[in-house]
């Protein structure tokens, strides 16, 4: 959750409570702002009432809290299995808060409200009999029509820039208002799925309210205005296709003729964006029809681009051959004429149909608001509800891309449309009409940052700080192709959170985050947590600049945060090593025998930090700093072999610092300054001390190992490991490639065994040693649980371990064991 960090809430009653806050706390008291004056036709009461107050507290300095982290613990309770604050002032205001709210007090966070995944990830109305509360399951929405697709894709649209007015004008009759016009709010319900208000004309009395169940239609204008500007997620009542931006008009009519062109005109003087027409005429013999006057009012409105969209009928008639003369569904000029399909995507057996019908919708089960015979909403069917649904699509069309004509709109939705069978001609696909609306291409207010010399910088906007784009915490994969580049800086060793949502069924992303110094380790250290359409990078991140590169395989609005908080760098495993006398002790090579009073390392790889120690810490992350520590290593260094020399390598370290090699009168050997990576060879048969220092705390790696001395070996073998010893209980050998090679040395070091032995695979392997000619000289043979390869006999020097694999074989592991003597598997 997001809230401020450095302010809590108290009520005014508890005086007790804040004066503890200022007196024990340090905080203090913001004033509380006076009530402004009222508008302009606001009658106010004689004496103003003062109301209680919210005092809000705010501290300067971060408060000391003992057991802060069981305070936060007992608060969260078991809902997260971690918890942690931006920042230090947060964590403590947090438990604090949650120290006296525990104990019943008045207080609390002052919170954010504002919401920080995508909008629209899920959505959620009233429970609808038989289609749920949930749009995006809803069948109309989830299948080929790809509704849901398109609400997101016009929400994408929506955070990069405002949106025009879009008016879905319904000319129907049945609306569920009341008699002053105001929609009617079924019990249950926390609001009116068409909103507070809503425009409307009375055609058959204009002046008057539009509201009133039809005689023959029951509350069919409500429904249709649902399923076409029902607003999306607002947790009442259906969701309509164009939910996201359409304004309803509501045109109540008799259904004659003179008001349906009235209607038209009224739309095209007025400029409202669609009308849709779930309503007809037919049955009538064609010389009693105006057919003049019919086709001159709706060109006109055509002409002015309305996109008009009428339902075919539920008739079973072919049209136009029919010898029902349908209108508006044939004949008229600018309409885009809608037939049903069922929920197998065909057509639905009542759906009139032929080549008058442009388009097929969801017909069947549309889930619609509440209304007078259904209190709790319904679901509908017939051609009436699957003309809304494209009218609402052509609703959305015309908010994201204005210059469309209302030509462009119908030959879009049609040209879009997903190819069908029989009676069936194309299919609507909302996403796909609205991407083409819109050029494929989302608006991007943050372009041009599709270059690493182009990243924007992100800026501290969001909630405690936290950096975002510039424009608010969304923005846009605006196209195909599109990478966008970010940066921010970190300015002390912190943890840093980079959080994205997108919206995952517009398309993929990938994150990354990258140093614009490619030498700094910290950005491939962090984890990644993954979900659908989201995710979280965070882990340590040393001082400097880096970028997040976002890449991916469509277009979708997504948001993008970045939380630091300062982090002390812990003491390693190896202190206290701060001097020659208490250096830790390095290996080489793996002892066989453990000793009693040395603690040991290597050989290996092992993680260092070079840290500030705290003087003192009256809470955590306080406390005054003292200098950089200085680490010392005794290398304890073994003669060189046939195959290997020891080589000691200090690497991966986050900021720059000093490596000095001495021996073991503490004289100087080698001394090498200001770098991140080095690798020293110290003497042979000897003891050395290694010193680390820098200037600034940091993390780095130190490794002690023998190390494959490329000069020594002949041929195409550089790259071959030396075969480890099975005392130091090494990993197992990963067979990648089918045949590999290690070098191995064989000597008369006691504990080595007579024979090399290993865990049986149970895998056709081949294990062979070759001697310095390129002669096989032993073969592996196989015994009831291992592996044995016997070198008894042979002389002590180099060799070539060869492993052999099928090539169909999968990849294996292979583990080396202590070996038993030969002697007791025989040949």
């Amino acid at each position: 959750m997001a809230y401020v960090a450095d302010e809590v809430i108290v009520d005014e009653e508890d005086r007790e409570l804040i004066d503890e806050l200022v007196g024990r706390y340090g905080a203090e008291v913001i004033d509380d702002r006076e009530l402004p004056e009222p508008p302009d036709g606001i009658r106010v009461r004689e004496e103003g009432l003062r109301g209680p107050v919210a005092v809000r507290a705010r501290f300067r300095e971060v408060p000391a809290v003992d057991g802060q982290d069981e305070l936060l613990e007992r608060a969260v309770g078991d809902t997260a299995d971690e918890v942690f604050a931006s920042s230090e002032m947060g964590a403590a205001v947090a438990a604090l808060t949650a120290r006296f709210a525990l104990d019943g007090r008045p207080i609390g966070l002052n919170l954010f409200g504002e919401p920080l995944a995508m909008p629209l990830s899920t959505a959620t109305e009233s429970a609808i009999p038989g289609a749920g509360a949930n749009p995006f399951a809803y069948a109309a929405f989830s299948g080929r029509t790809r509704m849901v697709e398109a609400w997101q894709l016009m929400d994408s649209i929506r955070r990069m820039r405002s949106n025009p007015f879009v008016v879905l004008a319904v000319l129907d009759n049945g609306f569920w208002l009341d008699a002053n016009g105001v929609p009617i709010v079924a019990p249950g319900q926390s609001g009116s799925d068409l909103g507070v208000g809503v425009m409307q004309l009375n055609l058959m009395a204009e002046g008057t309210p539009a509201g009133g169940m039809s005689p023959s239609n029951g509350w069919h204008g409500n429904s249709v205005a649902s399923a076409g500007a029902g607003i999306l997620n607002n947790a009442a009542g259906a969701a309509g296709s164009g939910g996201t931006v359409a304004s309803p008009m509501l045109f109540r009519t008799d259904i004659s003729v003179d008001q349906l062109m009235r209607c038209a005109r009224m739309c095209a003087a007025w400029g409202l964006d669609v009308l849709n027409m779930s309503i007809g005429f037919w049955g009538q013999a064609e010389i009693w029809f105006p057919t003049t006057a019919w086709d001159r009012a709706f060109q006109f409105a055509a002409d002015n681009d309305v996109v008009m969209i009428a339902a075919a009928g539920n008739s079973s008639l072919d049209l136009p051959d029919a010898d029902d003369h349908v209108r508006p569904a044939t004949r008229t000029p600018g309409v885009l004429t809608i037939g049903a399909l069922d929920a197998s995507d065909n057509a639905a057996g009542f759906s009139n149909y032929g080549s008058s019908v442009n388009l097929w919708a969801p017909g069947t089960a549309i889930p619609v608001a509440p209304d007078g015979a259904a209190p709790l909403g319904s679901t509908k069917g017939g051609t009436s509800f699957a003309a809304p649904i494209v009218a609402g699509v052509a609703a959305m069309m015309r908010s994201a891309n204005p210059s469309l004509s209302a030509h462009d709109i119908r030959r879009i939705l049609v040209d879009t449309g997903w190819q069908g069978t029989g009676r069936v001609t194309k299919g609507l696909d909302a996403f796909a009409a609205l991407f083409a609306a819109i050029g494929a291409t989302i608006p991007d207010n943050n372009e041009p940052n599709n270059t690493a010399a182009t990243a924007a910088q992100l800026i501290p906007t969001g909630p405690g700080g936290a950096l975002q784009p510039g424009l608010g915490p969304f923005t846009a994969r605006s196209k195909a192709g599109d990478t966008d580049y970010w940066k921010f800086r970190v300015e002390r060793f912190s943890t840093v959170t980079v959080t994205v949502d997108w919206y995952e069924r517009l398309s993929t992303l990938g994150v990354l985050v990258e140093g614009e110094d490619p030498d700094v380790r910290g950005p491939d250290d962090l984890t990644r947590t993954a979900t659908a359409g989201g995710v979280v990078l965070t882990g340590l991140l040393p001082p400097g600049g880096y970028r997040i590169r976002i890449t991916g395989g469509g277009v979708t609005a997504y948001s993008l945060r970045v939380a630091q908080r300062p982090a002390t760098l812990p003491r390693d495993m190896f202190e206290k090593n701060d001097s020659f006398e208490s250096a830790a002790v390095m290996l080489f090579e793996t002892n066989k025998w453990s000793p009693f009073f040395t603690r040991t390392w290597g050989p290996g790889t092992y993680d260092a930090t070079l840290h500030r120690d705290l003087l003192f810490s009256p809470y955590i992350g306080g406390g005054a700093k003292g200098s950089v520590n200085v680490d010392y290593f005794r290398l304890d260094v073994p003669d060189r072999k046939i195959f290997s020399r020891p080589a000691v390598a200090v690497f991966d370290s986050d900021q720059l610092i000093d490596v000095t090699l001495y021996d073991e009168s503490r004289n100087v050997i080698e001394s090498r300054s200001g770098l991140r990576h080095v690798t020293l060879y110290p003497p042979p048969k000897s003891t050395c001390y290694l010193r680390v220092k820098g200037g600034q705390v940091t993390r780095y790696r130190i490794s002690t190992r023998m190390e494959t001395d490329s000069r020594i070996i002949p041929g195409p073998w550089e790259e071959v490991q030396v075969f480890p010893k099975w005392w130091g209980d090494p990993p197992p050998l990963r067979l990648t490639d089918p045949v590999t090679h290690y070098l191995y040395e064989l000597g008369e070091d006691r504990g080595e065994g007579p024979a090399l032995a290993f865990d049986n695979p149970g895998e056709d392997l081949r294990i062979e040693l070759i001697d310095r000619t390129g002669e096989i000289v032993r073969q592996a043979r196989t015994t009831d649980d291992r592996l044995l390869l016997d070198t008894e006999g042979l002389e002590p020097g180099p060799y070539m371990l060869q492993i052999s694999r099928p090539d169909e074989a999968a990849i294996s592991d292979l583990r080396i064991v202590p070996p038993l003597n030969p002697r007791q598997h025989p040949r």
